[in-house]
Formats: C-alpha cells, structure tokens, sequence
C-alpha cells in the first residue's frame, strides 16, 4: 500500500550549467575485458542535489556533516503552479498556502517548472522565485529543509552573480535549513503530505552533493515517518 515516487533528475553527458558540463567514460568495457566500469565528473550543484550551509555560509557545514534526520522525514506540499515565468513567491503566499506545514518538516515547494522546462535556458532565465520574505516565512515556520523544482534565487540569473547577493540561499543555510534543489515529478505527489527522503553522495568537505530524492505515500507509512495520511 506504499507509493514510491522518484523525484530525481537523471544525470547525462554532457548537460551541465555555468561552463561545468557532466562527462561520462567508460573505460573498462565488455569488449576489452568483458565487464564494464564507468567514470564521471560533474558540478556538484548541477541536476538534483543537497546544498550544505558551506555553499554561501564560509567555514559552514559541508556535505558530509549534514544531519540525515534533517533530510529524511514528513513533508508538507505547498501548491504553486500558478506562479509561472518570472513570479516571486512571498511569505504572504506561503502563509496563504501552507497552514498545513509543521515544525521540522521537509517543505515542498511545488511549481511543476521543471517539468515544463528544465534542459532549455528558460528554464534559468524565467522561472518562479523565492523572495527574500518567503525565505523568513520557512524559516520562521521551523522548517528542516526545502524542496524546489525552480532555481528559487533570483539573481543567479546573472552569470556573474556574487554570493553575498543571495539573500535566499544566506538566510536558509544560515540557519542550517538545507536546500534540496532541481527536482521533478511533484504532480505524482496526490496528498498535501507524505514522506520525503534525500539522500546526498557522502562527498568528504564538499559545500553540496548530487542526490537521489523520492516521496513516499500511503496508508502503511512506517511510523519512523509519522506523516498523516488525511
């Protein structure tokens, strides 16, 4: 009676963002030695991902220091696929939309962007994004982590954005509330909460990590989760 929904990005040569493209080798092959054994590089923020506080926060948490409890648990859907191409999201919306979202949930910002246009620079360039008050509104509310599926700061929209600019990412980090960035597939998600678990590689001192990330519903949810089904 469990639903398991994957919210992850694939990861393919050759896509990438900011000069830093993804490449895959595959070195050892089943031609010339009858197995096969891959390599890969990437940009650690490209695709779906974890931001650690390191990322803006200097001398901040990294990757490997992350809490998992802070990225496994019950998760709260707020419903804003009305905001479309270049629409802030604000804290009075957040109110408006997620009276159901407890303290030390996983919230879930759900816009359906990048189901609509991720891989195309619209997607960078136009999409929904969190404005400075919706940042104190998840904050406030005690959240442990927030899920996005569009690039929630707006200034990186300018290649040669500085960090100090990015109030959103300054204000969640700062606070140890972690980003769980670039997914897709929230539509699949039929309640307004489930279980959410994003599990970053282990990357030793890194300020971010590649994630796979996936929802989970239904009525035999373990109590690990406590998450209700309503």
């Amino acid at each position: 009676n469990m639903k398991v929904i994957d919210l992850s990005m694939p990861i393919v040569h050759g896509d990438g963002r900011l000069g830093l493209t993804v490449s895959v080798e595959t070195p050892y092959t089943f031609d010339n030695c009858g197995w096969q054994g891959s390599t890969f590089s990437m940009f650690a923020h490209y695709a779906t991902h974890v931001d650690a506080p390191l990322h803006f926060i200097r001398d901040g948490m990294t990757i490997d220091q992350v809490p998992l409890q802070s990225l496994i648990g019950p998760a709260s859907v707020i419903e804003l696929s009305d905001h479309g191409e270049s629409a802030g999201i604000s804290g009075d919306t957040l109110e408006d939309r997620g009276r159901h979202v407890e303290k030390g949930d996983i919230a879930i910002l759900r816009t359906g962007w990048t189901d609509k246009y991720w891989g195309s620079e619209k997607f960078w360039r136009e999409g929904p994004f969190l404005l400075g008050d919706g940042a104190d509104w998840l904050v406030e509310r005690g959240v442990k982590s927030v899920v996005y599926d569009f690039s929630e700061e707006f200034v990186v929209r300018d290649s040669g954005f500085q960090g100090e600019d990015c109030e959103v990412h300054h204000k969640l980090l700062g606070t140890n509330i972690f980003n769980i960035e670039y997914v897709r597939d929230l539509a699949l998600i039929e309640r307004p909460r489930c279980a959410l678990i994003a599990l970053p590689i282990k990357l030793q001192g890194l300020d971010g990590a590649p994630a796979r990330v996936i929802a989970i519903e239904g009525q035999d949810l373990p109590k690990l989760f406590e998450v209700t089904t309503a």
